[in-house]
């Protein structure tokens, strides 16, 4: 029975390919929208979601004809709203639908990034399909479907991520195009281009160079200039856009330009951080082989608008003194095509790689067998629970009216919108001040203590259970926002710099 089983897997396979890596694609991102809560970073829920969220209900605009955006500086909001408003049409059709809280919202969210973050897979696998032989598609599908970071960050609010899913398609459309001399090709691909320019402005490093690589790789001056009057079109599109949002043509640009000049870099790293994140996000040692032979003569030859947009995009953001690991994720999928096509061009090449297949293979079952162990727990990851928890189980409590957040261990930023999309009446504490500080600044008192307090903290809060026994009344706890499994391992192997990201919930059991 397990000899036909194995049979018939195998033949299915063989005879749907692409169906096989969309199913399994689909599987794990089916699993992230269920189970992969919350948020990654910072900007994938309060540069987005927020922002949203506040809109749909407080209105896009203020009182003074200003975008409405939490924490702009002066100088106005630094990025397009185009996004933003996407965002705030998915609320729209989850509210028609009689959806009110967040935390149910997201799933629909989630859902519709998940169907996003299939475009990638696909034109990926048709890339290496027309490109190389139906195995390199069949391993490049599945690693775009099912490479371990890929399920849990597509279904995220990530512009970068949202880039992504535009990108690839559009390089697809533009080689594609190059190669037919079609027109229409070129229109997608800078449609799409354009798209993700509009989602993520530093995609423009990796589309900027497309006309040069048509140009010196076929001569399709024609497509060249087609390509580029697109990208033109929908650059001005967005700074239509801006002229509402904004209040001036590419405002968005030109406030990100000037902003991020006038202020130090927030995460200063070294030139060869993305280089290293990359080597590591292959898992080594394979990655060197499957990173270097991206560099063959033959890779760059033939494949010169994939590969200069991916080579200029990593350069540039080396180049600049702020980094992080978010901002490479546009080029990511570019990343693996080229590494499948060129793993293709040194098989069947008369080489050492040729004559040491063994120890290709070799590194292709270990690149599988760390990337499934890492696979899972990535993609049932629970994102800031420790955060959005207590903030859930608020929103299901019907006298949650005084609430007291004890950021003095952990400094968090909150995610109120999982209670309330305002800011709930409530007493929040700063990040360096503690119960005793909120008692003696007369926030609150022995005569209207807060009927529930959150205290993050990594380990039960023994010393503000004590504190509010004396001043305030007898709290019980109510409910523990457990750290996520990420957190928690990454806690054990390194306690000192990695918290673990948990929430202790209490509640008034009787006044003092």
């Amino acid at each position: 029975m397990g000899w036909r089983s194995h049979r018939f897997r195998s033949v299915f396979i063989r005879k749907h390919p692409l169906l096989t890596v969309i199913l399994i694609a689909a599987f794990f991102r089916i699993l992230s929208i269920l189970f992969s809560a919350g948020y990654m970073a910072h900007d994938d829920h309060f540069e987005t979601v927020r922002i949203a969220w506040v809109w749909q209900h407080e209105g896009i605009f203020q009182e003074d004809g200003t975008l409405r955006w939490e924490g702009k500086p002066e100088i106005g909001v630094l990025r397009s709203a185009v996004y933003n408003l996407f965002l705030l049409g998915l609320m729209k059709v989850s509210a028609a639908f009689g959806v009110t809280h967040l935390d149910t919202h997201m799933h629909f969210d989630r859902l519709i990034h998940a169907l996003l973050s299939m475009l990638p897979v696909v034109f990926g696998y048709r890339y290496l399909k027309e490109e190389t032989d139906e195995n390199t598609a069949l391993a490049g599908g599945l690693i775009l479907g099912a490479h371990f970071l890929m399920p849990f960050i597509a279904v995220r609010n990530l512009v970068e991520m949202v880039a992504a899913d535009l990108l690839l398609p559009s390089l697809y459309f533009a080689h594609r195009g190059m190669k037919r001399e079609s027109d229409t090709d070129m229109l997608i691909a800078a449609a799409l281009g354009g798209l993700a320019f509009m989602v993520r402005m530093h995609v423009a490093l990796a589309l900027v160079i497309v006309p040069l690589a048509i140009v010196l790789q076929k001569r399709r001056w024609r497509q060249a200039a087609i390509f580029s009057a697109g990208i033109g079109g929908m650059v001005a599109l967005q700074g239509v856009v801006d002229i509402w949002t904004h209040g001036g043509f590419l405002k968005s640009v030109s406030n990100y330009i000037i902003g991020n000049m006038s202020q130090p870099p927030t995460i200063p790293a070294p030139w060869y951080r993305y280089a290293l994140l990359l080597i590591g996000i292959m898992i080594p040692p394979f990655s060197l082989l499957f990173i270097g032979s991206t560099f063959a003569p033959k890779v760059i030859r033939n494949h010169l608008v994939l590969w200069s947009s991916f080579v200029l995009f990593v350069i540039g953001h080396s180049i600049v003194v702020n980094k992080q690991e978010r901002f490479i994720i546009p080029v990511f999928p570019i990343l693996v095509v080229l590494g499948c096509v060129g793993l293709f061009e040194l098989a069947r090449s008369n080489n050492w790689f040729a004559r040491l297949r063994r120890v290709g293979m070799a590194l292709w079952i270990w690149f599988a067998a760390v990337n499934l162990v890492l696979l899972v727990p990535f993609t049932i990851n629970y994102g800031h629970r420790g955060a959005v928890d207590p903030m859930v189980y608020l929103s299901q409590q019907n006298d949650a009216d005084a609430v007291l957040f004890d950021c003095s261990e952990r400094k968090k930023f909150l995610p109120y919108e999982y209670w309330d999309y305002r800011k709930p009446n409530s007493v929040q504490l700063l990040p360096t001040s503690g119960i005793d500080d909120a008692i003696k600044s007369g926030k609150v008192t022995a005569q209207s203590p807060p009927r529930y307090v959150v205290v993050f903290s990594d380990g039960f809060p023994e010393n503000q259970i004590h504190e509010l026994s004396l001043t305030l009344g007898e709290y019980e706890l109510v409910h523990h926002g457990e750290p996520s499994l990420i957190d928690l391992v990454l806690h054990r192997l390194n306690p000192k710099y990695n918290h673990k990201n948990e929430s202790w919930l209490l509640k008034l059991r009787s006044k003092r």
